[in-house]
């Protein structure tokens, strides 16, 4: 059995990496704090212009963004 990685985890680990608090992350995709700890946790699904934004604000290709979470559920094992 696999465990699926959620967006919001992949999303956390470019966050941290960008050296951005959750606060001023938040602030920069224009949600609240609690928002995007749910992200974060997996807990909500963001809206497609809520993940348009967050990739914008992190540079992340949408592209890489699906393929990693693509590929994070065929080798994360539980």
């Amino acid at each position: 059995m696999y465990k699926t990685v959620h967006y919001g985890r992949i999303v956390r680990d470019y966050r941290e990496r960008a050296k951005m608090t959750i606060e001023e992350a938040a602030e920069k995709y224009g949600i609240s704090k609690t928002g995007l700890e749910k992200i974060e946790l997996g807990i909500s699904d963001p809206k497609l212009s809520t993940v348009l934004k967050i990739a914008y604000v992190l540079n992340i290709d949408m592209g890489i963004l699906n393929t990693c979470v693509g590929l994070a559920r065929l080798y994360v094992n539980d």
